[in-house]
């Protein structure tokens, strides 16, 4: 079991080593933020990602997991099929992301007054238009090197993204350059290039390595067009449901991040309070609480190649010892972490973010880690089986339900209201999601 699962771990280790070190860069960065641009233009910044997940769940997401999927499929058996799926997902994935970001540059204006209800959000969004392209690229990639579960390149270009943000935002203030929220999008468009960039030469290297095998190798001569053609057909009827998924879950998502600022509003608080207290909620407090998912969430992402693959080749066994040393290790950590941040919550938010409430919400948040972490093991599990219905289902159950709170209960308690509406969907979504393993015998 071990020797099958030593790609696993050690990709695990390569991701969760660069993600340690991302966080903990990502940790200076916000804090660095929040001094530079306070409270108030951070939740401004957090509030234009709504319109980016949106993006990616159209030309991001369902890709890397198409690319990762179909190249631990094919990769030993028919390589030459792995590269014409990677091909044709890039192509796919880069037209999608070029129709996103125009239709943003058409109607950024409607998007922040109708859709984001600020209409300070205006001037942000061309910026992000022009990032999608770049990461509709960068993940198409990772998900080829995903599947044939070599973490070494996604590591190191997430960490090259986020080392690339700090340094350009350092070479503003050394210029003495007046600082705002918009030269914090700007870093987030030069993060998104580097690692585009950076992953894109991999390839390319990995060519000119390949050069005595061009069959083999993911940008080798001519293929007919008829593999490719299959190989959209392919791609699209496992994308489709995935987007669709995800469209509707960060169409959700984005409606409930919209609503948090204005629904604290109508509980008596001004925009400024309320801004502030969204951008401490979701750029400080939540920075701190997914922490822990540079572990869990690259053991997630290099375990549902494998559990495809061994689904492929009907390893039940493997599958079911594999989900269960997981799901055992993710909830010891989730504990240990709901211990620290209960225990230091506060102390560790009123060091890094001094006169905000970030110390308070970790504290309170704390109590999410074990169900958190367990839901991104329980998703990626199912993932690998093709089971993308029954994860849409209990990630749409979890949503409602914290959408509904939002809607009609944090405008009359506030919110404290949201930190329950967290815990309860998440609960949910856990239960659910290890019921349908039991009934899969995944689990006994």
């Amino acid at each position: 079991m071990f020797q099958k699962l030593s790609p696993v771990i050690t990709g695990t280790i390569y991701l969760s080593a660069a993600g340690i070190l991302t966080r903990c860069l990502g940790f200076f960065y916000k804090i660095w933020l929040g001094n530079l641009i306070g409270p108030e233009e951070l939740g401004i910044y957090q509030l234009v990602f709504p319109v980016f997940s949106i993006c990616l769940a159209i030309c991001g997401g369902p890709f890397q997991t198409a690319v990762s999927k179909f190249t631990a499929q094919y990769q030993e058996q028919n390589p030459s099929k792995s590269k014409c799926c990677l091909q044709a997902a890039l192509a796919l994935s880069v037209l999608f992301a070029i129709f996103c970001a125009a239709f943003i540059l058409l109607f950024h204006k409607e998007i922040s007054v109708r859709f984001l209800l600020n209409e300070r959000t205006d001037r942000l969004l061309p910026y992000i238009a022009f990032s999608i392209p770049l990461s509709a690229i960068h993940n198409c990639i990772t998900g080829w090197y995903y599947g044939q579960k070599k973490a070494a390149v996604p590591a190191l270009s997430n960490l090259m993204e986020q080392g690339s943000r700090m340094l350009f935002v350092f070479c503003l203030l050394q210029c003495n350059f007046k600082f705002s929220v918009l030269q914090v999008v700007w870093a987030l468009c030069i993060g998104e290039m580097v690692s585009a960039v950076f992953t894109a030469a991999a390839c390319l290297l990995e060519r000119k390595r390949r050069k005595s095998r061009q069959n083999n190798t993911i940008f080798s001569a001519v293929v007919p067009v008829k593999p490719y053609i299959g190989c959209v057909k392919e791609i699209m009827l496992l994308i489709w449901p995935l987007t669709a998924n995800r469209l509707i879950m960060s169409l959700l998502q984005s409606a409930e991040s919209v609503m948090i600022p204005s629904r604290l509003i109508l509980s008596g608080l001004t925009e400024q309070t309320a801004l502030s207290m969204y951008g401490a909620l979701t750029g400080m407090a939540l920075s701190f609480i997914l922490f822990p998912t540079a572990l869990t969430g690259s053991f997630s992402l290099m375990l549902m190649p494998d559990i495809a693959k061994a689904c492929a080749e009907n390893r039940i066994s493997y599958i079911r010892k594999a989900s269960q040393l997981s799901l055992c290790s993710t909830f010891f950590i989730g504990c240990l972490f709901t211990a620290v941040f209960f225990l230091f919550g506060e102390s560790i938010g009123n060091l890094c973010f001094p006169g905000t409430l970030a110390g308070t919400y970790i504290r309170s948040l704390s109590w999410l880690c074990p169900f958190l972490y367990l839901n991104n093991i329980l998703i990626s599990i199912l993932h690998g089986m093709g089971l993308t219905a029954l994860t849409f289902k209990t990630q749409l159950s979890g949503l409602t339900l914290r959408l509904g709170m939002t809607v009609f209960l944090v405008p009359l308690y506030g919110m404290s209201c949201y930190f329950i509406a967290l815990l309860g969907s998440q609960i949910l979504m856990c239960v659910f999601n290890l019921y349908y393993l039991y009934q899969l015998r995944v689990l006994h």
